[in-house]
């Protein structure tokens, strides 16, 4: 194997995290995207890899699989960046980096399942009130984080901030983010657009394409409560 393989799907934030801390870092990967409409996430080969039946799944150069888009973007950096930049060995920082991820993957991220869950799966036409909570909460933390420097950990961008911001993007197009209320959330949105590789192309694009599947559900929903 030449080169590290990432099988993902656009549509995924986390996913997309994988994709963007490889562009930061230079790693050259070979992409294999997996078709969720055509249940490829549920075929044999890929229920091998990961029997989560999951995106992201990051198959090194000696055949080596790591699942989870935290663990694999920490792997990336720590194995083929050429610094420790962007998860840095110090272990005050990292800890730190450690805490904003655990908040993208048990607050931010829950607020995404929970509108996929009711509004593409539990049939909902509307915003649930639970989802517009939850959402406003991780919002405040955030603000909350970045009150200490223009990034989620200081001043230096992390692969907790990418992380972060592929599930935020994708969120706010659902629940927008209040500039007024959360004016440093609404800056720091703008300033990691400008620092990540291909932005538009991966993860803009991606955030759209999950926005469409919901208010296509979402409209049908509706549709069929009339």
């Amino acid at each position: 194997m030449s080169k590290p393989t990432l099988y993902y799907a656009l549509f995924s934030p986390p996913a997309r995290a994988c994709l963007l801390t490889a562009k930061l870092i230079g790693l050259d990967l070979d992409l294999k995207p997996v078709d969720f409409s055509k249940k490829e996430h549920l075929s044999e080969e890929f229920v091998k890899l990961n029997p989560q039946h999951q995106v992201p799944v990051f198959v090194d150069t000696d055949g080596e699989v790591y699942v989870d888009s935290h663990a694999i973007v920490c792997f990336m950096v720590g194995k083929y960046a050429k610094d420790d930049r962007l998860y840095p060995k110090d272990l005050k920082t990292r800890a730190h980096i450690d805490h904003r991820m655990h908040y993208e993957n048990g607050v931010l991220f829950q607020v995404v399942k929970d509108v996929v869950a009711r509004n593409i799966y539990g049939g909902e036409s509307e915003f649930n009130e639970r989802s517009l909570a939850l959402a406003h909460n991780a919002y405040a933390d955030l603000e909350n984080f970045l009150k200490t420097g223009n990034f989620v950990v200081g001043d230096e961008l992390s692969v907790a901030d990418v992380s972060i911001h592929t599930t935020l993007v994708t969120l706010a197009l659902q629940i927008p983010v209040d500039g007024q209320k959360y004016p440093r959330v609404s800056a720091w949105v703008e300033r990691v657009n400008q620092l990540l590789p291909d932005n538009e192309e991966l993860n803009l694009k991606g955030a759209r394409a999950l926005d469409t599947r919901i208010r296509n559900c979402m409209a049908e929903n509706k549709a069929k409560g009339q």
